[in-house]
Order: structure tokens, then sequence, then C-alpha cells
């Protein structure tokens, strides 16, 4: 906007000068200061306060701040942490990054179960291979089906990954939420585009925290293990990876697994009788109601951030699904009273 700003201002120069052209709309001096940064290739705005260091290479602030004691609603010892890095990090960024991290450790005391197929599915790219091909599945979470023939290509690309989710949304229909990391190809307009064509809500990943889609997680290991069995058992050579990731995910959606009493995810995917199917009238009044309950937890915020603005949006997601029974959400802080050792619980 001000580099338009700054050109349409030069072109009105041969007129009139810079006070008249600025009288009563914007500080001249700022006029001049934006000029002179543009001709020298500077930013034109620049962030407000101290300027501070380049942060240090490595996770030792991040380490740092998993350290403290995070309790439900503060954290001790953030002020003296803060002095030690008051050079490298502004005061705002680090509360952002304690909120943060607190925001984890609640999180991480939780297990979402999803019990309709069709209500979420999830979203993310790995590697595979030497030659590092990107492999971008979609997984149902609720029966652990992964959507057949994964997009692979040499590059992560926002655009193709957006054909790819039109194409999907059209074949097998829309869920109602969408898991994605935040990586910028996961996150780009195009995707966004496709998402509000088929009123699909996204649910976006904490920064720094894997687990909060550890369902998808589990999928892409699963993946890469059976693409590994095919590889070693020589029966897919001289096929293109695009076939032989068709293959595994063919393989996987007909495992029966104990978490879906037995049956495979194909079978629960499927099943006409637990499969959620929303259509247009439907998303608008969803879209309506949950939209309506952000805007008013919004306005009660003491701060507005963008990593708090998303932890409040997943949260009054997570307790419209709870409200609708389509999601149970178990606590994982219970007391053991037995000998059997408890397992790793991570963020469906």
């Amino acid at each position: 906007m001000i580099p338009r700003l700054l050109e349409r201002l030069e072109k009105a120069r041969a007129e009139f000068t810079w006070a008249q052209l600025c009288y009563r709309l914007i500080p001249c001096a700022t006029v001049l200061r934006w000029r002179a940064r543009a001709r020298a290739g500077e930013p034109l705005v620049e962030k407000a306060g101290p300027k501070k260091k380049e942060p240090l290479p490595g996770q030792l602030l991040q380490h740092q701040i998993q350290q403290l004691a995070h309790r439900r609603r503060r954290t001790a010892g953030t002020s003296a942490l803060y002095q030690q890095w008051s050079e490298f990090i502004s005061r705002r960024d680090f509360q952002e990054l304690v909120a943060q991290e607190r925001q984890n450790r609640m999180e991480d005391m939780k297990r979402i179960q999803w019990l309709k197929p069709g209500v979420a599915w999830s979203l993310d790219t790995t590697e595979y291979g030497m030659e590092k091909i990107k492999i971008t599945p979609l997984r149902d979470l609720a029966s652990k089906y992964q959507v057949p023939s994964p997009l692979v290509q040499a590059a992560e690309d926002g655009t193709r990954i957006a054909v790819y989710l039109d194409l999907m949304f059209k074949k097998e229909g829309p869920p109602m939420f969408l898991k994605r990391d935040l990586g910028s190809p996961l996150n780009c307009r195009a995707v966004d585009e496709v998402l509000e064509r088929h009123r699909v809500l996204p649910l976006n990943s904490p920064p720094g925290y894997p687990r909060y889609n550890g369902s998808m997680e589990r999928g892409m290991r699963d993946l890469k293990d059976a693409l590994d069995e095919q590889r070693l058992q020589a029966l897919m050579k001289d096929v293109p990876l695009a076939l032989e990731v068709e293959l595994a995910t063919h393989k996987l959606n007909h495992r029966r697994l104990r978490s879906l009493g037995g049956s495979t995810p194909c079978q629960v995917y499927h099943d006409p009788h637990r499969r959620l199917r929303l259509h247009g009238a439907v998303r608008d009044r969803i879209f309506r109601e949950i939209f309506e309950q952000f805007w008013q937890f919004a306005q009660c915020m003491p701060e507005r951030n963008r990593h708090s603005l998303n932890a409040g949006w997943r949260l009054i997601v997570e307790d419209w699904l709870r409200r609708q029974r389509w999601i149970t959400v178990r606590e994982n802080n219970q007391q053991k009273v037995s000998t059997h050792s408890k397992g790793f619980f991570s963020q469906n």
C-alpha cells in the first residue's frame, strides 16, 4: 500500500509541493522518510522499539522456556529469563513464546478422540527417498482412513496442493474441518480459497507443536514404513513413486486396527451409518454459529495477538465439537493405579 501511495504522490509533484500534498493527510516528514528508504532499498516501515540483535543459533531460548514452571495462567521465572535475552528479542515476542508454551502444556494433558468419520481431515507434507520427493497425504481423523492417491511432487507447491484438495473434496465430499501445519504452502491463499469455496473450516497447528496433528504424524510414519517394506521386497521395481504411494495407502486402509474395534479404516470410513455428510445449508449454519462464538470470545480477551487468537479459535472449535458429541476429550493426568505402563498419547 505504501509503495502505491508514494507512486501517486510522485506523479502529483509536478503541480503541488510536498506540504500541499500531505496537508491534513499524513505528516510530510513521514512521506519523505518513506521516499528515502524506498530509494535506498530499505524496508519502508520498521518495527517500533529498540533494534534487537539477531537470535542466537539453535533452540536454546525455546529449551529454557520449556524448563520454566508453567501453571494454568502464569509462568514463574519469566522476568529473570527475559533479562538474559533482552538484547535479542522484544518483551512482547518473549511473552508470546511463553504463552504458547503454556498452551502447549495444557494441550499435552488431554487426548481428543474423533467419533464421526467425515468431520475432520488432516493435511501435511513429508519427504521420502534420497531425492526428498514431497508426499502430501489426506487422512480422516476418526477412521484413520488415508484418502487414496496422495499428492506426489518434486517440490512443495501451494497451488498444486490447492488443486489436489479441490479434486479430493469433489470426489470424496469435503469434511467440516481441516487440520494443517503452519507451513506456508499449506496456508497459502490458493488453499484458503478452496477451503472457503467448499465451506471447510481450518484448524492450524500451534507453532513448534507437531503433536497437535499427531494422528497425521503417525500416518506419515506408517506410510514411509510401508514404502520401505515394498522396496525391500522388490515389489515395485521401476515403478513411479506415485504408484508406490497409492499401493502403500491401499494396504494401510485395509489393516485391522484395535483402536477401531478390529475393523479396517476403509470399513469405518465408508460405513453410511457412521460417516457424517454435511451440505450447504448446514455448513452455513455451522459457520455462523462458530464465528459468532469466536467473535464474542475475542472481544473478552485482555490482549489479542496472532498466537492468542489462533489458540482461542482452537478452544472455541473444540468446545463446539464436544457439545455436538463429535469428539470426546480425555485428560491424561490420571494417577496410575496398576502395573501397566501408560502409553504415549498424542493430540489426534
